[in-house]
């Protein structure tokens, strides 16, 4: 399995495998559920036991959190985890 690449840009657009999908060159294509639970757990963000329900949250949401087309996987994932906290 490969691991979220916090620096990339955040993939946004159509569903997988539309005509518009996401092709910027500095996008990483294709995250799982289980790379941002592995992400979260990592940094410290959350424990697994709500790091899992977060991963799949996230996975099917993403596109609701993805404000423009220069946002990181990293700012994308901070504002996600603000909300899932309650904070946002």
């Amino acid at each position: 399995m490969d691991k979220l690449n916090p620096n990339a840009l955040a993939e946004w657009g159509d569903e997988e495998g539309a005509p518009d999908a996401d092709v910027r060159p500095d996008v990483q294509r294709d995250v799982t559920p289980e790379m941002i639970t592995d992400y979260v757990i990592a940094e410290g963000e959350l424990p697994d036991v709500s790091a899992r329900p977060f991963g799949e949250y996230l996975h099917q949401q993403w596109n609701d959190y993805v404000e423009n087309e220069e946002m990181t996987q990293r700012d994308l994932i901070a504002g996600a985890l603000e909300f899932w906290r309650g904070n946002g």
